[in-house]
C-alpha cells in the first residue's frame, strides 16, 4: 500500500511541476527588466531572471526545492547568425535553476523561451515529461551556483570579469535586439 501511495504521490508531483514550468514557459521572453517575479505578475512578459523567480515561488508553493544557477554561454542562439557575427562571440550570464525531486533527483529546469520562440529553433524543451533535464537556453559553457544572499552580486562581478565595459554595451544592445525578434514569435 505504501508503494503504490509513493506512486501516486511521485505523479502527482511530476504533473504539477510539468503543469507550472509548462505555464511560466507559456510567459513571453522580454528584456531588459526587473529580476523579480513580481514583475512578471505585473506585466505579463520577463527575463529568464524574472521568470525563473516566479517559477520558484510556484515551486516553494509546492514543496518542492530549487537553486538558482548561472550558466555561461554564447550570448546568441544558432537562429541569428547575423546576430552572432554582431556579438563578436561574447557570452552570456544567463539564469535558470535545478529542482529537487523525489523522483529523478536533481532536475535542471529552463522557462526562458516562450513555446513559440522554441518552436522557431530558440534552445528549448517543449512538453517537458518532468523526469529529465531540461535543454538550457544558452549552450552551457561553465555553470555556477552561489547562495541567494549573494546572487545578484555574484552574477554582475562575473560579468564583469566576462566584459569590458565596451563589450557590455554591445552584449546589451544584441539582448534588446534578440528580446524584440523572440517576442515576434507568437
Amino acid at each position: 500500500m505504501l508503494c503504490r501511495h509513493r506512486v501516486m504521490c511521485m505523479q502527482s508531483g511530476i504533473q504539477r511541476l510539468s503543469r507550472s514550468i509548462a505555464e511560466i514557459q507559456a510567459i513571453p521572453y522580454s528584456w531588459p527588466g526587473p529580476p523579480t517575479a513580481s514583475s512578471v505578475r505585473e506585466t505579463g512578459k520577463g527575463t529568464c531572471a524574472s521568470k525563473h523567480a516566479l517559477l520558484r515561488e510556484e515551486l516553494d508553493a509546492q514543496g518542492l526545492l530549487s537553486s538558482r544557477i548561472m550558466v555561461i554561454g554564447l550570448l546568441v542562439p544558432n537562429l541569428w547568425p547575423d546576430l552572432r557575427a554582431a556579438s563578436g562571440e561574447l557570452l552570456e550570464v544567463h539564469e535558470c535553476l535545478t529542482v529537487e525531486t523525489i523522483w529523478a533527483g536533481p532536475l535542471m529546469v529552463d522557462v526562458t523561451w516562450h513555446p513559440a520562440a522554441v518552436r522557431a529553433g530558440l534552445p528549448g524543451t517543449l512538453d517537458w515529461d518532468g523526469r529529465s533535464d531540461m535543454i538550457c537556453a544558452v549552450e552551457p559553457i561553465a555553470s555556477y551556483s552561489v547562495s541567494d544572499e549573494n546572487f545578484r552580486a555574484q552574477k554582475e562581478l562575473l560579468r564583469s570579469r566576462l566584459y569590458s565595459p565596451h563589450q557590455r554595451a554591445t552584449r546589451d544592445r544584441v539582448l534588446a535586439e534578440i528580446a524584440d525578434r523572440a517576442m515576434k514569435f507568437q
